[in-house]
């Protein structure tokens, strides 16, 4: 017998099914509305204090120069794969590459940087999930 998801669901400690939700679970600022990002950060120094000391602009330089260099480098991908994701994130990715990117990084290049980085972050922790 099979159960419904939506009246039974499998996970009981998080039934909200957020994966599968119609409804956005996170509202990031993406060069949309620099103004809402800034009252978010003012309501958050109001609530608690900063934990950080302030970024100055060289830091902030330094670190983009890194991110450019590791995900927004122009890259040519030899054999390429179709990769179906939602249109909200290819907006968001192409909107990054676009802004931030070189004149010949594409979303593809972005997406391959940034899966190549991932993989190499978790090798060690797949080969250990690939043997249970």
């Amino acid at each position: 017998m099979k159960s419904d998801n939506s009246t039974n669901p499998v996970n009981p400690v998080n039934s909200d099914n957020a994966v599968n939700s119609t409804t956005p679970a996170n509202t990031d600022n993406l060069f949309d509305n620099e103004q809402t990002a800034t009252e978010a950060t003012a309501t958050a120094a109001t609530t608690e204090p900063p934990k950080q000391q302030r970024i100055g602009k060289q830091q902030r330089k330094s670190d983009f120069a890194d991110f450019k260099a590791a995900y927004l480098s122009p890259a040519k991908l030899e054999k390429r794969h179709p990769v179906n994701i939602e249109d909200s994130v290819w907006a968001k990715l192409e909107r990054i590459a676009r802004i931030l990117g070189d004149r010949d990084t594409s979303v593809g290049s972005y997406i391959n940087a940034i899966l190549s980085g991932h993989l190499e972050l978790y090798a060690d922790d797949i080969e250990v999930w690939r043997k249970l």
